[in-house]
């Protein structure tokens, strides 16, 4: 899975990652790497304090909007709106960037719609937006799923357009320079993440006024991350929009099967002439997106189809990474439910609240990502080995595939405690679970698991999709990576609500059940993926080296 590069060349394969030769023949400005530093420093604390608040918000919504008098299911169906609303409209945040105002306009208006949305949030705390007191109904319902939208429309604008803004301004930088860059910025996403999680959880729980000190501070925030995103505009490299890139594509898309529909019309009715016409085409007959092109009785450049034909490939690898995130969402989801259902007492009557395990992943990825960059990345590279993005991709979906089989047997090990009567009951959240005697430190592994597939198959993933996509449709790129996690979160839910009345029971019944059957049957989906995805691999690594032309042999010295 390592590529192997002689050290003469060190370039990627990619134009995207090599860096420009200096001088006017190029017609490129000059390397600033100070430029460069600063730009990308702003950046990565910008996105910090944008994660920040976002993971506050889905942290401490449904708490809020119990508060609120909301019922259960409401405040889960406002959650799961705010996140599927900030997956999915990434994909329009991306489209917008690429073909109308470009990405740092759009990080702007994400941005400015961000302050927009928690300032409403912060009036609707303070019973400023609309007055909660003297009502038994639910308060502000109306008020906050338009909130809930407007953050929801912010977050994906953002989400789309920051790697690839990050990358442009960094990319000349180095042939690993796009690998630290995506390195970092995951681990910033962390960081945001268990600042919002943990620092802004801890205020609005814990302090008088608690939600409105902590939505006031997180729009603080917010204002503070526009501000400075707005002074960097000097140092960034700004690239114009490209135009109405998806009318482009769909237009491709249109032309392609109707071109191709008409040559097998032709092919039934005149044979003779076809004929003719296959003895002059080349002996590589033309893919079906190639009828859109002009020499095929299209009307496109070859240029916009071959980027339709990139955009393609990226889309399969992002489907090939479905199982990843049927196993990644399972920190929201199955792990919490495996977690209530272990023992959480210690010693001094200290109970440890399930969610902290998820604290685990996160530090666990700000741990390994500063390893990867000086230490791992930087020791195959002195001795002449690229680790490739598919290559890290696979590594990531080989620790996702460990991670679901340690929840599996845990779990398994968990059922038969409970039946051989090392039981306990404990109290969460004044609900009352029927627990195994099994710690539930014995998920840790299963979190790092989680966290390390992040690490390679996540943040490969997102560069894969920056340097893989052609620059035109890098904001779509990345909306599609969005949108991806939201239907593999999706699907993740259908699988659930599918096998809850026969695995998956409700909590009296939990050890009636099978959640560990659960847990397997999401290792086996990932190991199958990973099984195509590495032969895939190998089919194509195999073909490269056959069609790697040999040297021809030296002449023998005249004597």
């Amino acid at each position: 899975m390592f590529y192997r590069y002689e050290h003469n060349n060190m370039d990627e394969t990619t134009p995207l990652m090599i860096r420009p030769q200096q001088g006017p023949q190029t017609g490129q400005l000059p390397w600033d790497p100070r430029r460069s530093c600063i730009a990308g420093v702003l950046v990565l604390i910008t996105l910090t304090l944008e994660r920040l608040a976002f993971y506050a918000l889905v942290a401490n919504l449904f708490l809020f909007l119990s508060l609120g008098r909301w019922s259960p299911d409401s405040g889960m169906t406002a959650v799961l709106l705010l996140v599927g609303v900030a997956h999915f409209s990434a994909l329009g945040g991306g489209w917008l960037a690429d073909a109308w105002i470009g990405r740092y306009w759009a990080l702007v208006a994400g941005l400015s719609l961000y302050v927009v949305g928690f300032s409403l949030l912060t009036a609707a705390a303070a019973g400023v937006l609309c007055n909660p007191a003297n009502s038994t109904s639910p308060f502000c319902v109306t008020e906050m799923y338009a909130i809930i939208i407007c953050v929801g429309f912010a977050a994906g604008t953002v989400r789309a357009n920051f790697p690839s803004f990050g990358a442009e301004q960094v990319k000349y930088g180095g042939t690993d320079s796009l690998r630290r860059f995506f390195n970092w910025y995951y681990w910033c996403v962390n960081i945001g993440s268990l600042l919002g999680v943990g620092a802004l959880s801890y205020v609005a729980l814990d302090m008088p006024n608690g939600f409105l000190r902590a939505f006031a501070g997180t729009c603080g925030c917010l204002i503070v991350a526009l501000i400075l995103f707005a002074c960097g505009r000097p140092y960034y490299l700004v690239h114009r929009p490209a135009g109405s890139v998806l009318m482009n594509i769909l237009c491709i898309l249109c032309e392609a099967i109707s071109g191709r529909c008409h040559l097998r019309r032709q092919t039934s009715i005149q044979s003779s002439p076809l004929i003719e016409r296959r003895s002059q085409r080349p002996v590589t007959s033309p893919s079906w997106l190639d009828y859109a092109k002009i020499r095929y009785g299209g009307s496109h450049h070859d240029a916009a189809v071959e980027d339709v034909k990139k955009l393609g490939i990226v889309l399969l690898l992002f489907t090939s990474l479905l199982p990843y995130w049927l196993v990644f969402f399972q920190i929201e989801t199955g792990f919490q439910e495996q977690g209530v259902h272990l023992k959480i007492g210690f010693e001094k009557n200290f109970n440890m609240p399930t969610a902290w395990l998820s604290l685990f992943d996160q530090i666990f990825i700000l741990a390994l990502i500063p390893v990867m960059n000086s230490v791992i990345y930087p020791y195959f590279d002195r001795h002449g080995y690229r680790v490739t993005l598919l290559s890290r991709i696979a590594f990531g979906m080989s620790f996702s595939f460990m991670a679901a089989i340690a929840a599996g047997v845990l779990e398994f090990l968990s059922i038969y405690q409970w039946k051989h009567g090392n039981r306990v009951t404990q109290v969460i959240h004044n609900v009352t679970y029927n627990a195994s005697d099994m710690s539930l430190l014995w998920q840790v592994p299963q979190y790092c698991l989680v966290g390390t597939a992040e690490v390679f198959a996540g943040v490969a993933g997102l560069e894969f999709a920056y340097s893989a996509a052609p620059r035109p449709l890098q904001g779509v790129a990345m909306g599609m990576f969005s949108a991806m996690e939201g239907i593999g979160s999706l699907l993740g839910t259908a699988l659930i609500s599918a096998l809850s009345p026969t695995w998956i029971r409700k909590d009296s019944q939990h050890f009636q059940g099978h959640l560990d059957y659960y847990f397997f049957l999401l290792a086996g989906i990932q190991g199958w993926a990973l099984a195509i995805f590495t032969l895939w691999l190998l089919v194509k690594r195999v073909r490269e080296m056959n069609s790697t032309p040999t040297p021809p042999p030296e002449p023998a010295p005249v004597s």
